[in-house]
């Protein structure tokens, strides 16, 4: 199993929103990057779900119900995956308190927040949970 954020516009796609319909196909990811890291997701793969401004946070654990496949768009091809709702965090938590915990140094998502979609560690996967009030499962 692998490990991922994937950043969401809120005024474009709010993650409550996913905690109603239940799955959601995750497109709409357009940079090189993004796309490619899309690509390497795999069925069952854990997700941080981030809100990208106004909130800056990190709001919910997801989860992949597929791998990464090919899907055409009105804009050609694209990397998709489809997604569920694991559980809200107790407490969004802000980019400047992923900034200030030294555990998350050398987060991706922080070296880089422009990717959309960008790989996690385990561990970081599991600090930001905590952050989060939610354990690890």
């Amino acid at each position: 199993m692998a490990y991922w954020l994937f950043a969401s516009d809120p005024e474009d796609y709010h993650l409550g929103k996913l905690f109603t319909e239940k799955r959601t196909v995750w497109d709409g990811v357009h940079g090189a990057v993004a796309r490619k890291n899309l690509s390497r997701v795999k069925k069952g793969d854990r997700i941080l779900g981030y809100h990208s401004a106004p909130l800056k946070s990190v709001y919910a654990e997801l989860k992949s119900l597929t791998d990464g496949y090919e899907k055409q768009t009105k804009e050609g091809p694209a990397w998709v995956v489809d997604v569920a709702p694991v559980r809200r965090f107790k407490a969004p938590v802000p980019l400047s308190d992923l900034k200030a915990n030294p555990k998350l140094a050398g987060m991706t998502f922080l070296k880089i927040q422009r990717v959309s979609v960008s790989p996690v560690t385990e561990l970081e996967y599991n600090e930001i949970l905590r952050m989060g009030g939610v354990k690890p499962e």
